[in-house]
């Protein structure tokens, strides 16, 4: 085996030792957050703007996902005219709700 195959088989190694390492680390790491720690969140925005409900559903989704300690509390800056969508999220999905 030549040279260069050596080293690209090295290389190749290497990235996968580095790969397995890391999702190991990741395990952990992810053990131990979900296991101790708590976390807040707060969002601030029109509750009538779409966009609200894009980031309260992201918001619920890193709860349920990675941090089931995670108080998420969303803070209306808007005029409140409209449709607010957020205020109805957050009475269904356990947010504190600011106005």
């Amino acid at each position: 085996m030549s040279v260069f195959w050596q080293s690209v088989l090295a290389v190749l190694a290497a990235v996968g030792f580095y790969s397995i390492l890391h999702e190991i680390y990741e395990w952990i790491a992810a053990y131990m957050l979900r296991r101790d720690g708590t976390a807040e969140l707060t969002l601030y925005g029109d509750g009538c703007d779409a966009a609200a409900e894009q980031w309260i559903r992201a918001a619920v989704h890193v709860r349920r996902q990675f941090l089931p300690g995670l108080s998420i509390i969303f803070v209306e800056t808007g005029s409140g005219k409209g449709q607010n969508i957020a205020k109805h999220l957050a009475a269904r999905q356990d947010i504190m709700y600011l106005e």
